[in-house]
């Protein structure tokens, strides 16, 4: 593996709920619901916060189980954000604009024993980046400028 990461994406606004993200060489379409201004043609970015988490952790449970020796023939994982809009529809600036709550389930086709498992989720847990990013502040630096 290389020593550093550097991820880096564009994305183009086509209207208030449509946006296209291009990351490498590929197109990630988002939308949203009706009620908010969108069509419901794609999933909204909360919903890709929750999925890049699913797809970390899915990754994450093959490699470290790789490393322990543990069998993985396969993985489920639930994840359920609990938000409230209050903050973002400015209703309510005291509450969180982002999820409040998030819970996660990992089914593991696996033969190992239940202690093998639990060594494998506490590896997973702490070495997840996206649970990471989600867990702990990330320094974050936003700029606007008029085109």
């Amino acid at each position: 593996m290389s020593a550093s990461y550097v991820g880096k994406v564009k994305t183009v606004g086509e209207s208030m709920a449509h946006s296209v993200t291009s990351a490498n060489a590929f197109k990630i379409f988002m939308d949203e619901p009706e009620e908010l201004g969108g069509t419901n043609g794609a999933p909204n970015p909360l919903d890709f916060i929750l999925a890049a988490h699913g797809g970390c952790l899915n990754f994450m449970t093959f490699f470290i189980a790789n490393e322990m020796g543990i069998p993985v023939d396969g993985t489920e994982i639930n994840i359920t954000g609990k938000l409230d809009p209050s903050k973002f529809s400015g209703a309510d600036m005291s509450v969180r604009a982002g999820y409040q709550e998030i819970a996660i389930g990992i089914e593991v086709k696996s033969s190992a024993s239940a202690d093998q498992i639990a060594q494998l989720l506490a590896a997973v847990e702490a070495r997840c980046p996206v649970s990471d990013n989600i867990t702990n502040a990330t320094p974050v630096t936003i700029s606007m400028t008029a085109v």
